[in-house]
């Protein structure tokens, strides 16, 4: 769906400097609402915003009317105060108004999770990533800057590929997919007691129950020295962003948990695109309007019985298990996709 204007001029000003990896999916939201022939990419309305960096900023002109815009993209709920100052509307996918201070309140907007997508096919990439480059050369690092493409592209599919048309049911047996990452813990976000011991015990009560057959594990990082309380759950190998869609499609529910600085993650926003019967601890930061227990989500604490519990319930239970994926995709088609969240900017 594209923005329909009559007598109107419309242009869509993006920063050069953007994230594209972690943009994609708002700058798709852009291009569907504008049409790309009214998207550009400019520095210099940018150039004065400190941190321009780590948000996701631009300028919806209407008629010469301005209106600017930041998104947060980041894990952490905290505001930039820099972005927040430059901007007339502040977006946050991990919005959380109670730690937030209340000086922040008036543009501060809850958005839905969303995840990364390739935008672009390979000529398109590097193009853009060459002809922005040109424009912000002398603030960014070229490496980094590339390599954001460069994962874009190889690392993340269209957001088309990301319905659901593989039906969950089997004849005696069920099939789980989870595959999420084992985050390095430090003294300053404690991963090992929250989200790496939440998703474990998942995996856990999964492979506890003999009628699941369980798929997937703990990837690693390379920098992390493993655990041994992991180390059983380890995903040894690799597996394509295809092959991973794939299995997720299949699964006959999906797990989700806060990840990394308490953050929603790409998992919530890609369940719910895919309408699946989600699992989830509780919910760390606010969202646009709540998920609810028993309609788009089944929300359970962090043990193992309770876990094993709501893996068999969903299981078995067909009628249940289609109305959590029905509810799923309702909420995403009603407030997650690319459109939808720039709707709540009042885009």
């Amino acid at each position: 769906m594209k923005f329909k204007c009559q007598n109107m001029s419309i242009k869509v000003i993006i920063d050069p400097v953007v994230n594209v990896y972690y943009a994609s999916f708002h700058i798709q939201g852009l291009i569907q609402k504008f049409g790309k022939k009214n998207i550009v990419f400019k520095a210099p309305p940018f150039e004065n915003v400190i941190n321009r960096h780590y948000n996701f900023n631009f300028i919806v002109s209407r008629n010469g009317i301005e209106t600017k815009y930041s998104i947060h993209l980041d894990d952490p709920y905290r505001v930039d105060k820099d972005s927040y100052a430059w901007c007339d509307v502040y977006g946050n996918v991990n919005a959380n108004f109670e730690k937030t201070p209340i000086e922040f309140h008036t543009k501060l907007v809850s958005l839905s999770p969303s995840f990364g997508i390739r935008l672009w096919n390979l000529p398109n990439t590097i193009y853009y990533a060459f002809t922005n480059y040109i424009k912000v050369r002398e603030s960014v690092d070229s490496r980094k800057f590339f390599g954001k493409y460069k994962r874009q592209f190889k690392l993340r599919l269209p957001l088309s590929q990301y319905h659901n048309s593989i039906a969950t049911e089997f004849n005696s047996k069920y099939y789980i997919f989870h595959l999420s990452t084992l985050w390095y813990d430090n003294e300053w976000n404690n991963n090992d007691d929250g989200v790496n011991k939440t998703r474990a015990n998942f995996i856990v009560a999964c492979k506890s129950i003999g009628e699941i057959i369980f798929e997937g594990g703990l990837a690693i990082n390379n920098e992390r020295k493993i655990k041994p309380m992991f180390e059983p759950l380890i995903f040894h190998g690799t597996i394509s962003i295809q092959k991973y869609l794939e299995k997720i499609k299949q699964s006959v529910l999906v797990f989700n948990t806060p990840a990394f600085w308490d953050c929603h993650g790409w998992k919530l926003g890609e369940y719910l695109a895919l309408g699946k019967a989600i699992i989830s601890t509780p919910l760390s930061n606010d969202l646009p309007f709540p998920l609810e227990h028993g309609v788009n989500i089944h929300i359970v604490e962090n043990d193992i019985e309770e876990f094993k519990k709501a893996i068999l319930l969903i299981s078995e239970n067909i009628s249940y298990r289609h109305k959590l994926e029905k509810g799923a995709l309702d909420y995403w088609e009603k407030y997650g996709t690319p459109i939808k969240s720039l709707e709540l900017l009042g885009i």
